[in-house]
């Protein structure tokens, strides 16, 4: 795909204007998103930018931990009951589906992520997961890679008394997968990615 093909992808927001800034608008329409990492790297603020990126909040459904105000959270994780809650929303996010996997198995996420991935595409929408390193299988996590549209992983590295927080794209559907990492702080407000000139 040429870049004017790329650019012709429709995108939605990440929620994240230096993000959207280097992705060219946001994540590409119909896509399912995986973020990877550990659960202080930013995850949940990530997943909650993207949920309320506009002005009509999208669904966000809570499985780890009290749901904060216009959450969901179900009574049972399974695939079946996870995909009723999002009926008619055209940005999702699950959280997590490290929880699906522990309860339900690797083959139950697969399938969540196959069902929700084509009922969210249908609608133009977007379904993002939060996947916690450290908790799976290697052949788990690669199911998880190969079945998602998108897939980033969020890191944390201490330098001496310094903080290092990257955010790699591993891949993303109908687009070039860049070729440089992108730094990142976590802030009151959320994440705060870099554009070529500065922070936002």
């Amino acid at each position: 795909m040429n870049e004017s093909e790329e650019h012709m992808v429709e995108k939605r927001s990440t929620g994240i204007s230096g993000l959207d800034f280097q992705l060219g608008g946001g994540y590409p329409e119909g896509s399912s998103i995986v973020i990877y990492g550990s659960a202080l790297a930013g995850l949940d603020r990530m997943a909650m930018q993207f949920w309320k990126a506009e002005d009509n909040p999208g669904t966000y459904i809570m499985l780890d931990s009290a749901p904060a105000e216009g959450m969901v959270t179900p009574e049972n994780a399974d695939a079946a009951t996870i995909l009723g809650l999002m009926d008619g929303s055209d940005r999702v996010v699950v959280d997590s589906l490290s929880t699906v996997i522990l309860e339900h198995g690797i083959d139950t996420a697969i399938r969540l992520i196959r069902d929700a991935t084509l009922a969210v595409k249908s609608r133009g929408g977007n379904i993002m997961f939060i996947l916690y390193a450290g908790l799976h299988a290697p052949i788990e996590e690669i199911r998880i890679m190969r079945a998602a549209d998108v897939f980033m992983t969020l890191t944390e590295t201490i330098h001496g008394n310094e903080v290092e927080r990257r955010l790699a794209i591993n891949k993303i559907l109908s687009m070039d997968v860049p070729l440089r990492v992108f730094p990142y702080n976590i802030m009151k407000g959320g994440l705060e990615f870099s554009t070529t000139a500065r922070v936002v």
